[in-house]
């Protein structure tokens, strides 16, 4: 892998929207580094290899084998999801996206912080965020993401948010990656979340994130 190319770290759930997000930044000649958290032990996340973000990471190296890198990083939030979410559950309104959507980010923030990456980028994109169950994926938790970043000198990218479904999938399709849905469906499917409730623990959860950095980096 060239050193010239700006590394950018991607949050990646295998999902359409996160790999079309590393599609567009690849074609900008970024070295993309697909960072994925996962929870729980093997028996319950699956075998290496036989996942969506496993099947789409082969894809986008058969189509950019110059800018993705072909270690794909794995970490585990279950730390963060239980302080941000189970433990917070008798003591305020819980919104579980919001969680793990800071648990992700936090857990990304330290890796960055660790290896002198000073790029995060998601796949958030405008025709979620229409849907109020993707609550974290709307305008002002997007602003509220990156000016928590930027307290870290990290930079956040959005690189299909203004995007439609269909716009998504010919971003893919156009490269040769699958724009059929591999990732498994939310499970908040059919819930919408407050906002101002969920501005609320926002706020409630971001000094537990900075905890989390500040014990992890030292």
């Amino acid at each position: 892998m060239k050193e010239q190319f700006k590394k950018i770290l991607v949050l990646y759930s295998g999902g359409k929207d996160s790999s079309a997000a590393a599609v567009l930044l690849a074609k900008k000649s970024y070295r993309v580094i697909l960072f994925t958290c996962e929870a729980g032990p093997s028996e319950l996340t699956g075998p290496l290899g036989d996942s969506a973000p496993a099947i789409r990471h082969g894809e986008l190296l058969n189509a950019f084998p110059n800018n993705i890198d072909k270690q794909r990083i794995f970490q585990d939030d279950s730390y963060l999801i239980r302080k941000l979410a189970i433990e917070k559950t008798n003591i305020e309104h819980v919104v579980y996206p919001l969680a793990l959507a800071l648990a992700v980010h936090t857990t990304a923030i330290c890796y960055c912080l660790k290896n002198n990456i000073k790029i995060i980028a998601s796949g958030y994109s405008g025709y979620q965020a229409k849907k109020e169950k993707y609550v974290e994926q709307k305008a002002d938790f997007i602003l509220l993401t990156k000016e928590f970043l930027k307290d870290y000198g990290i930079s956040y990218l959005t690189p299909v948010v203004e995007n439609s479904e269909a716009e998504i999938n010919d971003i893919l399709e156009r490269d040769g990656i699958s724009s059929k849905s591999l990732e498994n469906k939310t499970i908040f499917s059919g819930i919408d979340f407050n906002q101002n409730k969920a501005l609320e623990f926002w706020q409630s959860s971001i000094p537990i994130c900075k905890r989390f950095i500040k014990n992890s980096i030292g």
